[in-house]
């Protein structure tokens, strides 16, 4: 497959309605931050230069919007810091557009698209090693934020999963101090209000957390360099609000991306241990509750993006290696049938 335009890790990847992905933004620590973004074309595996964003940033997040455009928001460069300014990409044009600024300055939060149509921004990193309980809501037809109920627990590095109700699902995260949450909790949109549910049997960050088909949710892996990694995984129920200790993953894990796949399965790919970065791959098979190995990668990386492709299969791009080499590299997995 061809290569990326430029090396980046800390970037997103954003599926547009054409099946073509955009990948925005991400880090490089010869160049730094970028604003520059490209386009791969499932076709003809090729990336294509896109119009540069108004701002870079890394650490940000992208969210496809109803009307087929693609919002970016907060994130961090090293010239403003941790950024509150958003803009909008328009991919029938190639253009970006600035829009409305978030009230704070936040970077990896987590940004989930409601069923009405807005967006729920929610915690993140922000000036004086604060991690956020706030949250706000952008709602596209107007290009304005405002504020929506805070969480019950400030965090970054979480994970946001919208459910089959609605709602949107938090999980796990840090402080600023290194200290991992275990805490979970829920927004209801139609009454913005946030509200404490069972924890985690493990306190995990940079894990990852993925809707299954029955409206479950996969959690698994997590951690960081100290305290270490953990290979353990747990489902909880939405409607029970119960936790339920699953099979653990063959190898430990953080900073690794996970894909419900067509037939109901998740791959996990890549990510770090202690060992380093990583280039194995597992699956989950929900019906069995059993890991299996799968395909490993070409080479390793941390601070990749996968997303699924319209064809089934799953495109992982860029990212780095422990010692901070930026790839610019793109691998596609064609998964079996289960």
């Amino acid at each position: 497959m061809h290569r990326l335009r430029s090396g980046r890790e800390v970037h997103t990847a954003t599926l547009l309605p054409d099946g073509r992905v955009l990948v925005t933004g991400g880090f490089d620590f010869s160049s730094g931050f970028t604003p520059t973004t490209e386009l791969f074309n499932p076709v003809t595996r090729r990336w294509e230069a896109g119009s540069p964003m108004k701002v870079g940033r890394f650490g940000h997040t992208a969210t496809l919007l109803p009307d087929g455009r693609v919002l970016v928001t907060g994130g961090a460069n090293v010239e403003g810091g941790f950024l509150k300014e958003a803009e909008l990409y328009d991919p029938k044009s190639d253009t970006w557009t600035p829009t409305d600024s978030m009230a704070s300055p936040r970077a990896n939060q987590t940004a989930t698209l409601l069923a009405n149509g807005m967006v729920l921004v929610a915690g993140g990193l922000a000036e004086g090693s604060k991690a956020l309980h706030t949250a706000e809501l952008y709602d596209p037809t107007t290009g304005h934020w405002s504020p929506a109920a805070s969480m019950k627990t400030g965090r970054y590095l979480h994970t946001a999963t919208l459910l089959t109700d609605g709602r949107v699902f938090v999980t796990g995260g840090q402080d600023f101090d290194g200290v991992f949450r275990k805490q979970a909790e829920v927004y209801d949109p139609a009454a913005n209000t946030w509200r404490r549910l069972a924890s985690m049997h493990v306190a995990r960050t940079n894990h990852t957390a993925t809707l299954l088909r029955d409206g479950r949710v996969l959690v698994a892996g997590g951690g960081d360099r100290s305290p270490g990694f953990t290979a353990s995984s747990e489902i909880y129920d939405p409607v029970a609000n119960h936790w339920k200790v699953a099979r653990s993953m063959p190898i430990k894990r953080g900073f690794a991306s996970a894909v419900r796949l067509r037939d109901g399965r998740v791959l996990v790919v890549a990510g770090l241990n202690d060992s380093g970065a990583l280039r194995s791959a597992e699956l989950y098979d929900p019906k069995r509750n059993a890991w299996s190995r799968a395909a490993s990668m070409h080479g390793p990386r941390l601070h990749q993006t996968a997303t699924l492709l319209g064809s089934g299969a799953v495109l992982v791009a860029a990212g780095a290696l422990a010692g901070g080499r930026v790839l610019a590299t793109a691998e596609l997995y064609a998964p079996h049938r289960a």
